[in-house]
């Protein structure tokens, strides 16, 4: 028999796309009063070409959830083609479909339309795959976050030193992704001009700030800045050497951000109880703006 009392959710991606598709998950658990799963399988799979680790797994233990890897019997990298059973509707005719390719017990493989902006419909003893991204599954847990997971992270003694000798009512952060933008042709690779006007808004803002530069590209960022650079003495984050996590935790330390199109700088900014205005670019992905499920006050646009 079908257990009707567990879900699972896929988490893929860096630490914004992990937060969105847990905040997912824990809506579905109360949705259905039912044991929640995160399937971390995408990393170690070929598709996580950034090497991206799972890094919420402190916040999973405290919150009663579990993680599960291998739970199919195909490769990781072809799991969303089974999204073609729901839109054929084979698995309405056949109701075992699943079990031919999933070594847990589960009635509908759920799928997130995000490219084509399509409606989908939560289920019960279901496995959902997609991003999620919106805000509203944030929200509640902001509180949960902050002390569970950024709290704990920026608790490390140099980053501590860092905080309290660094960081100041005049410091930007700012956040540039290079690499794998580049070669993603979903994603719009932010320009000097953007850049270059939002320092020049806290340039009038702000007398005498510094900037201290979040990328996971320093000679692109090099690049981008190499104007501003003359003017302006930049620190980059990369010489505390921290893990991706800890730049998160860190990130929401600032008053004032200059945010790149990416889920890193903006659920960073949205979790921070310190921040006033967070800059971020009028359009988001290619030709489009930020979708609305992602906005929220801090926000200045440019």
């Amino acid at each position: 028999m079908h257990n009707k009392n567990k879900i699972y959710v896929a988490i893929m991606g860096g630490i914004g796309d992990q937060l969105f598709q847990f905040s997912f998950a824990n809506f579905l658990r109360k949705t259905f009063k039912c044991e929640a799963y995160l399937d971390t399988t995408y990393y170690n799979s070929k598709l996580n070409y950034n090497k991206f680790k799972f890094r919420l797994y402190d916040l999973a233990k405290v919150n009663d959830f579990k993680t599960k890897n291998n739970n199919s019997y195909i490769s990781y990298k072809y799991l969303s083609y089974l999204r073609i059973f729901n839109i054929l509707k084979i698995d309405k005719t056949i109701s075992s479909i699943y079990n031919l390719f999933f070594k847990i017990d589960i009635n509908n493989f759920i799928y997130e339309y995000w490219k084509k902006n399509k409606n989908f419909k939560i289920i019960e003893n279901s496995y959902y795959y997609g991003y999620w991204h919106n805000l509203k599954y944030i929200k509640p847990l902001k509180k949960e976050i902050n002390n569970n997971l950024i709290n704990h992270h920026n608790k490390k003694d140099k980053i501590q030193k860092f905080i309290k000798y660094k960081i100041n009512r005049k410091t930007v952060c700012i956040h540039i992704r290079g690499g794998d933008f580049a070669k993603n042709s979903s994603h719009n690779v932010l320009d000097k001009e953007y850049y270059n006007d939002s320092i020049k808004f806290f340039q009038k803002k702000l007398i005498n700030p510094n900037f201290h530069i979040f990328t996971n590209d320093i000679k692109f960022a090099k690049s981008i800045l190499r104007q501003q650079s003359r003017k302006f003495r930049f620190e980059y984050i990369k010489s505390l050497n921290l893990t991706d996590i800890e730049e998160f935790s860190l990130f929401t330390k600032y008053k004032f951000a200059i945010i790149a199109n990416s889920t890193f700088s903006l659920l960073s900014t949205y979790l921070s109880y310190f921040r006033k205005i967070s800059i971020a670019p009028k359009i988001w992905m290619k030709g489009k703006a930020l979708d609305e499920k992602k906005r929220f006050p801090k926000l200045k646009f440019i």
